[in-house]
């Protein structure tokens, strides 16, 4: 927990204070300072995007192979991404906000997609897992036959 001295703009007004977060799911509880409740909880999801780092930077680990060698790529901001059309996972450049390219880690670890979710209100703690798509390998098996293996969406 942290906390900060704060002096009073106005001491004459009450003392409530309004909290915001501000995104596709905001939330926002206006508190009294006198009598500060744990029970008014701010809610928000933090969804992430899944990049292929070489293609923000341009730089690499000394051990990584590069996938290309076109300068292009190196700047192309690459995300997986889920087309609509087919559900196959693919890499596409970033878009901000756009729902087919955000993720989410659920408390079991999994990568559960946002876009083929149903848009959740951030008031409610809990998801339930089966309205949710996750990342997965196409095949059986990690590795077969030294195979690369398509990524998909799958039901938990």
């Amino acid at each position: 927990m942290t906390s900060l001295d704060y002096a009073w703009d106005e001491p004459v007004l009450p003392p409530f204070i309004m909290l915001t977060v501000k995104g596709a799911g905001s939330s926002e509880i206006v508190c009294s300072m006198n009598d500060f409740q744990d029970s008014k909880q701010l809610y928000y999801e933090n969804f992430i995007y899944i990049a292929a780092t070489y293609t923000f930077s341009g730089s690499q680990e000394p051990s990584v192979r590069p996938v290309a060698s076109n300068k292009d790529a190196a700047y192309a901001e690459l995300v997986l991404d889920v087309s609509p059309k087919t559900q196959r996972v693919i890499l596409k450049k970033k878009e901000p906000g756009k729902r087919s390219q955000l993720w989410r880690m659920t408390d079991t670890g999994m990568l559960c997609h946002e876009g083929s979710s149903v848009p959740h209100n951030p008031h409610k703690t809990s998801r339930p897992m089966d309205s949710c798509m996750i990342l997965d390998i196409a095949g059986l098996a990690a590795v077969t036959d030294n195979r690369y293996e398509p990524l998909m969406l799958r039901k938990p």
